[in-house]
C-alpha cells in the first residue's frame, strides 16, 4: 500500500483513528486501489462497530504494494479480483502518535516498508524548515470485519453534531445513557442510565441516596430533519425483539456514551465545517446506526441497544405531563 494525503486532508484521517481508538483494541485496515481504504474497529463484546471509508479521490496518490511486500492471507482459490486487496490489523496503542494534534502538516504518506507500515508526516515549521516525522508499526494479516445492520424502514434523526454534544455535556461522566425520542411531546431527551432502571429492579424505583439522575432535552425544531416511524412494517411480525407497546409515543435507546460522543466529536472537528449526523433506529434491542458523509470519505458507528423488555417504563420531567397543544 502506498497512499499520499495532502495536508488539508490529514486531519479527518487521523481524527478517524482517534475515534476508532475509543471502540476497540485493534484497527483493521482494508485497502484496494479501486475501492479505496477502510479503517474498522470492533469492541471486545462485539456490541459496537465503527468504520471510516476513504475513496481513492481522497488521496493524491494510492496504489498497491509490490506482491512480495504484502502480508496477505493466502488461499488456493484466490480470485484475480482480490489480487490487489490488502487486509491487516494493527494495535491501537501502536498508532497513538498519529492521534496527536499537529499543526502545519504538508502531507502524510502511508506505505508498506517490508513487514512494517510506515506513516510519514512532512511538516513546515514557522522558520520555513521542513521536518519529516516517520512512525513505523508492525501489522498482522486479518480478515475483513463488518457489521450487518439494515436501516430500511427505520426512524431517522439528522442533526448537527454540536447540538447533541451540547445536550450531552451535563451527562459527560455517565457510562450509559438513555436517549428518548418522544413523538408525543416532540422532544429528544438524554438521561443518565443506571441498573435501577432495569425492569426487574422496578420495585425499588427510588433513587439511592448517593445517586444522581441528570436529564437534558431539545425540541424537534433543533434538528435538521426527523422521520419517526411509529408503525413497523410486516417484516417485523416474527422478529425476536418485537416493537414496544408505546412505540407510537416514544422510543428509548440505551447505549454507552463514550463511543457515541467520540463519533459526534469527529463530525464536529474533523473538517472546518461540521458534518451533519444521521442516526437511524427502530427501538430498544435493535442496533442504532450513526452515519456521516463528506467529500471523499464517510463514517459509520453501529451500536447495540438495551432490549426494551428489560427496562421499566421511562419518563423524563419534560414528558411526564400531558402533551402540549399542537
Amino acid at each position: 500500500m502506498d497512499c499520499f494525503i495532502d495536508g488539508h486532508s490529514v486531519r479527518p484521517f487521523c481524527a478517524a483513528i482517534g475515534c476508532l481508538s475509543r471502540v476497540g483494541k485493534e484497527i483493521n485496515i482494508d485497502f484496494d486501489p479501486i475501492d479505496g481504504l477502510t479503517l474498522r474497529s470492533l469492541n471486545d463484546s462485539k456490541s459496537i462497530f465503527s468504520s471510516f471509508h476513504y475513496e481513492p479521490s481522497f488521496f493524491q496518490r494510492c496504489s498497491s504494494p509490490p506482491l512480495t511486500s504484502r502480508k496477505r492471507r493466502k488461499s488456493q482459490d484466490d480470485d484475480d479480483d482480490e489480487e490487489d486487496r490488502w487486509s491487516v490489523r494493527v494495535s491501537i496503542k501502536s498508532l497513538a502518535p498519529l492521534i496527536r494534534p499537529r499543526k502545519d502538516v504538508l502531507s502524510l504518506q502511508i506505505a508498506t516498508v517490508g513487514d512494517l507500515l510506515s506513516f510519514e508526516f512532512q511538516m513546515q515549521r514557522a522558520s520555513g524548515v521542513i521536518v519529516r516525522i516517520i512512525h513505523r508499526v508492525g501489522f498482522a494479516p486479518a480478515q475483513s470485519v463488518a457489521a450487518v445492520a439494515s436501516t430500511e424502514s427505520a426512524s431517522e434523526i439528522v442533526v448537527q453534531p454540536q447540538v447533541l454534544l451540547t445536550m450531552l455535556e451535563p451527562l459527560k461522566r455517565a457510562t450509559e445513557i438513555a436517549l428518548l425520542v418522544n413523538e408525543t411531546h416532540k422532544l429528544v431527551s438524554s438521561v443518565t442510565f443506571a441498573h435501577d432502571d432495569i425492569a426487574q429492579d422496578a420495585s425499588s424505583n427510588l433513587a439511592k441516596p448517593n445517586s444522581l439522575k441528570t436529564e437534558t432535552s431539545i425540541g424537534y425544531d433543533e434538528l435538521i430533519d426527523l422521520e419517526y416511524v411509529s408503525h413497523p412494517d410486516a417484516s417485523f411480525d416474527d422478529d425476536p425483539i418485537p416493537p414496544p407497546a408505546d412505540l407510537k409515543e416514544q422510543v428509548v435507546l440505551v447505549f454507552t456514551l463514550k463511543e457515541f460522543k467520540s463519533m459526534l466529536q469527529f463530525c464536529s472537528q474533523a473538517v472546518d465545517q461540521s458534518l451533519p449526523v444521521s442516526i437511524s433506529f427502530f427501538w430498544g434491542g435493535k442496533p442504532m446506526v450513526v452515519k456521516t458523509n463528506a467529500e471523499g470519505f464517510s463514517g459509520q458507528l453501529v451500536m447495540a441497544t438495551l432490549d426494551h423488555k428489560l427496562m421499566a417504563s421511562m419518563k423524563t420531567s419534560s414528558t411526564s405531563g400531558p402533551a402540549p397543544d399542537r
